[in-house]
């Protein structure tokens, strides 16, 4: 048994004990099987919520109406979750109805698609309705039942699909297709943010290429509630491979760079998934950056005010992505090179990474504090950018005198 499962035990022998049934259940047991790490540990029963909280004096009512309890035990969480059926769904995507049963069959009945529909023992017994494991074994994705029903009930169900597909490497059963090709209207109804985590786990998964095909193919991408604007059906550059990049935001770089979407286009439909401006900024960034690179001088005084003007991480993400995919790349791939190093050797970003500081500038200079200090440090910042000036307090020093005396004598307007 995996290991996390095993360190898991204790909750489902106490329920034993007390003369209920427990049962490992949903992907656990499907990442068990296929020999993958597990993550979170979700646990089955047919204790109704109140025997749960009574068996295990550490817990939360994270989930009570719908019959779930976080319980502690040896410093871990899980979820228990009293065996229910559901009914008479809301929004496509809430049951307004819970009824708890006593059949851990009837459980898994409600469930998405077979593979997750699986549940087992202490033992390590298999409880497998739906064909679950046989699914598993021929790399199928298949719904549970009626695929018709399911996504009416749960209509964020579809993107799930289209990614449990692609991380895994199955294909989507020919029937659960054709239901999600029919019922991808319905997922207007979904809160976008909701939509947003799937999508976010796609790029950042196993497959992001294929789970990016699959979207778009399935016709899903026209079906948000503020769909994605784009000229024709979203494509990317011939060749594209985001996988050949580390799991992270350079991902979601490169596929907009790659791509026929425009960008504020695209920066729209991401602001309703909920991640945030900073994180926003961290991928837009770089794309207007990769906008304003086309045509750029090729000089260490141009890469130095363009880099200065976006920032270092901006400037790191998107030298890597051009890195990775050259031919997405406005300059040449020696360029590329050159600027990299460039970067590498700029010592400051913002004037108060200079070994000078406003006030020191002030007292050698025998002026009074004012907007001169400003300019004088922002010149000093983009000459150690540009490798013209080292970041030195004394070099600094006796060029912002040097600046300073300049400006006030009206040799020099900056």
């Amino acid at each position: 048994m995996e290991a996390k499962l095993k360190e898991a035990l204790p909750v489902l022998r106490r329920l034993a004990e007390a003369g209920y049934q427990a049962w490992f259940v949903g992907g656990c047991v499907r990442d068990a099987l296929l020999g993958r790490p597990v993550g979170d540990v979700d646990i089955a029963t047919s204790a109704r919520p109140e025997a749960v909280m009574a068996l295990f004096p550490k817990h939360a009512p994270t989930g009570i109406r719908h019959g779930t309890v976080t319980v502690f035990l040896d410093g871990r969480a899980y979820e228990v979750t009293t065996f229910r059926t559901e009914s008479a769904y809301e929004d496509f995507r809430r049951p307004a109805e819970v009824a708890f049963v006593d059949d851990i069959r009837d459980d898994l009945g409600r469930r998405d698609f077979t593979v997750n529909a699986m549940a087992m023992d202490a033992e390590g017994r298999l409880m497998d309705p739906f064909g679950g494991r046989a699914d598993l074994e021929r790399g199928v994705i298949r719904c549970v039942g009626d695929p018709d029903e399911r996504f009416r009930e749960d209509a964020l169900r579809m993107v799930r699909a289209v990614r449990f597909a692609a991380e895994l490497g199955f294909r989507l059963a020919p029937s659960t297709w054709r239901a999600l090709r029919r019922n991808a209207g319905l997922l207007r109804h979904i809160a976008t943010e909701r939509i947003g985590a799937e999508l976010d786990k796609m790029v950042l998964g196993s497959d992001p290429d294929r789970a990016v095909r699959l979207f778009v193919r399935s016709g899903l991408w026209r079906e948000t509630k503020a769909p994605l604007e784009a000229p024709g059906e979203p494509a990317c550059a011939d060749g594209m491979r985001l996988g050949a990049l580390e799991a992270g935001d350079r991902r979601w770089i490169a596929l907009w760079a790659a791509s026929n979407v425009p960008r504020d286009s695209a920066k729209r439909w991401m602001s309703g998934f909920a991640y945030g401006k900073r994180r926003l900024d961290g991928i837009f960034g770089p794309l207007d950056l990769h906008a304003e690179a086309s045509g750029m001088p090729d000089s260490r005084e141009a890469w130095a005010e363009l880099a200065l003007r976006h920032g270092r991480k901006a400037s790191e993400d998107w030298l890597a992505v051009m890195r990775a995919f050259p031919a997405l790349s406005p300059v040449p791939p020696d360029t590329i090179g050159r600027w990299a190093d460039w970067l590498e050797a700029m010592p400051a970003f913002t004037a108060a990474e200079l070994e000078l500081d406003g006030r020191t500038l002030a007292a050698a200079a025998g002026r009074r504090p004012g907007p001169w200090i400003r300019r004088t440090m922002d010149r000093l910042l983009r000459e150690t950018a540009a490798g013209r000036l080292p970041n030195e307090r004394r070099a600094l020093l006796e060029r912002a005198l040097e600046l300073a005396e300049d400006e006030r004598d009206g040799k020099d307007g900056t």
